[in-house]
């Protein structure tokens, strides 16, 4: 990095660190009021959020309903920064005090059959709390993420994801890595929520009553190392970080290789749905996750 950027790194870490001290009470409130600024000023992503709540619960809310939840999402967003904060100040050892946690027995279960354990999650909740899966289940974590542009904050936030035991894998070229992580009976995680753009990269699945376009990484994975693909989802309930591990998803095989990626790679996103409609505010509505259309509608 510049002299410049090291400058800026140094301010933003230590700007992070004097968040990390507030109160968990105060984090949300600063949150809550951060989030609703940034709703009023952030047209193209309240667009966007109006956009798809409007698709996914028109028969459920009216617009009005829909429109306080956008800003609820808008404040969840928000909150994340002071949650990131504070949980880079937490020791390791105390991860479990700080956590609920619940079905690690289906993740400890999966671990077993010695095939390695795919972790796969979308952006619900805190994602970021992801980072801490190594120390809670004392299995060696390798992450797939995608890297930042800016080199200032793909260094703060490689540092701060890898600072628990993690290990980092960029998305470009990770495949190998993975394969040999899984050989290894590690852990690897994925976030399988995001739009695909690449069409021959991706299918075409159903997602809240939409075709949204999603990355076939995971079931290919799958399906060539039958590693157990157990979801593994974050949220806030009561004032407090949840961490759940759900059952392993039974792999689908037919022996036509196309179908099995569309219907294994249906069954990850049937989880993640199933999630969202439980905490609607706290998934990541400004993503333009149908973004990508099949090519019929275009």
């Amino acid at each position: 990095m510049s002299i410049a950027d090291k400058i800026t790194s140094h301010i933003l870490s230590s700007f992070m660190s004097i968040l990390g001290l507030l109160s968990p009470s105060m984090g949300r409130f600063l949150g809550k009021v951060l989030g609703r600024i940034w709703f009023g000023i952030d047209k193209k992503h309240k667009r966007i959020t109006l956009d798809s709540l409007g698709h996914a619960y028109a028969a459920e809310m009216d617009s009005h309903a829909r429109w306080l939840l956008a800003r609820r999402v808008f404040e969840n967003t928000a909150t994340m920064l002071f949650e990131h904060a504070r949980f880079h100040t937490i020791d390791p050892d105390d991860y479990f005090d700080y956590f609920e946690i619940t079905g690690l027995e289906n993740f400890k279960a999966a671990q077993a059959k010695g095939r390695g354990v795919i972790v796969f999650s979308g952006h619900l909740g805190n994602w970021e709390y992801g980072s801490a899966l190594t120390r809670l289940t004392g299995v060696t974590f390798s992450v797939v993420y995608k890297t930042i542009e800016s080199p200032v904050m793909e260094s703060y936030v490689k540092a701060k994801r890898s600072s628990t035991g993690c290990k980092m894998l960029p998305l470009h070229n990770a495949l190998d890595d993975v394969f040999e992580t899984l050989a290894r009976g590690e852990a690897v995680g994925l976030i399988v929520d995001q739009n695909s753009r690449k069409r021959h990269q991706s299918v075409f699945v159903d997602f809240f009553g939409r075709k949204a376009s999603a990355n076939k990484g995971l079931a290919r994975i799958a399906l060539r190392t039958n590693a157990p693909a157990v979801p593994t989802l974050t949220y806030r309930k009561n004032g407090r970080p949840h961490l759940e591990f759900l059952p392993e998803i039974p792999l689908i095989r037919t022996g036509n290789e196309e179908h099995d990626i569309l219907v294994n790679t249906q069954a990850y996103h049937a989880v993640i749905e199933d999630y969202i409609r439980q905490y609607p505010d706290q998934w990541l509505w400004l993503h333009n996750r149908w973004k990508t259309r099949p090519l019929e509608e275009t």
